[in-house]
């Protein structure tokens, strides 16, 4: 990674993991199992870090899993992901977040290059291309298509998203206009800001692991179509 860009050193960096949860029962445990594994790498580098859960109003035991497994948990009543990102990306203390999905497994070796990323004075976020651990073998090759367009537009998908915590309060997190798309939304947002800080966006190329349940649930062909149309109105 060489922007032309100077790195800046940082010491007692801050970084919040901020992950959105609705009855994430099944998979927190095992996601945050993962956090904890990656988090190390930060605090060989002198960083610290935080984790925090957003409860959405979930009827499992959710918030009692994700206390148990180390994380600070706030809690969010309206149904939707915008909303609970933004929940949990408010009560962050963190210098940068991190937002991972609940069903989402990140690794030492991305959380590495993120924080290549997170010492030029000229990144604002990023995120990374996505495969899946699960589903129909023709449709998990669709996210091909994603990680390309996410790749030359900047957009990173919300399975992995980490900006600059100025950033996220300048712009007001996620809109919750959106209930599908918002994180390219919100992305398009972060590359405008970007241009006029004279920062930008950077998509690494470690990929995050994500459940197969996204392929099952997400790639319909009415939720494709509903996707590209919203894009097509950010456009």
């Amino acid at each position: 990674m060489n922007w032309g860009a100077r790195s800046v050193k940082i010491s007692g960096l801050l970084v919040s993991i901020v992950i959105p949860a609705f009855n994430e029962s099944k998979y927190l445990p095992v996601s945050l199992e993962a956090v904890h594994r990656a988090r190390a790498v930060l605090d060989q580098a002198g960083w610290e870090s935080e984790i925090i859960v957003c409860d959405n109003n979930s009827s499992d035991d959710t918030a009692v899993l994700a206390r148990a497994n180390g994380a600070r948990v706030v809690f969010e009543s309206f149904n939707q992901i915008a909303a609970s990102r933004n929940a949990a990306g408010r009560a962050a203390r963190g210098d940068w977040l991190v937002f991972v999905d609940a069903d989402t497994q990140v690794t030492p070796m991305l959380f590495r290059k993120m924080m290549r990323a997170m010492v030029r004075e000229d990144c604002l976020g990023g995120g990374c291309p996505v495969t899946f651990d699960s589903g129909p073998w023709l449709a998990r090759q669709t996210v091909v298509i994603w990680n390309t367009i996410g790749q030359m537009m900047r957009w990173a998908a919300g399975s992995f998203l980490f900006c600059r915590a100025s950033a996220f309060q300048k712009l007001g997190g996620f809109s919750q206009d959106w209930f599908a798309a918002e994180e390219v939304e919100y992305c398009i947002r972060l590359n405008r800001l970007g241009q006029r800080l004279a920062k930008r966006m950077v998509i690494l190329n470690e990929p995050v692991i994500s459940s197969g349940r996204k392929v099952r649930a997400l790639f319909t062909l009415k939720n494709l179509g509903h996707g590209l149309e919203a894009i097509a109105t950010l456009g």
